[in-house]
């Protein structure tokens, strides 16, 4: 279970980012990142109580961090990932950057509730 300054959260809590993935060499899609180093700007989504993860995008090193078609993905992805005896009816938390808050990520989530009748 996770917790937030002391409580205990009921819900399932999905974590959402990007990290950088070195490479020393030319490897396939890899390419300069934004800390003007060489690799990969994967974007990643964990189970925040087990840290298992869900899901993962590999992304050339230019990626943008805040690529909402990206997070998209990876959520929808993720969400996948989760038993349906958890998926239905138990409140859910999803963290991340900018880009999972965007117009577009928003809609999206719009359209998965409306699919289940529940917006």
């Amino acid at each position: 279970m996770t917790t937030v300054l002391g409580q205990a959260l009921p819900e399932f809590v999905l974590d959402i980012d990007a990290t950088i993935v070195l490479a020393h060499s030319e490897k396939e899609a890899a390419a300069p990142t934004w800390k003007h180093s060489f690799g990969y700007h994967p974007l990643l989504c964990f189970l925040d109580a087990t840290g298992e993860a869900l899901a993962g995008m590999l992304r050339p090193g230019n990626a943008g961090s805040n690529t909402a078609a990206d997070h998209v993905t990876v959520r929808d992805h993720a969400l996948r990932q989760i038993p349906e005896a958890h998926c239905y009816g138990s409140p859910s938390l999803i963290r991340s950057d900018s880009a999972g808050s965007s117009e577009a990520a928003l809609g999206r989530l719009t359209e998965l509730l409306a699919d289940l009748g529940l917006a």
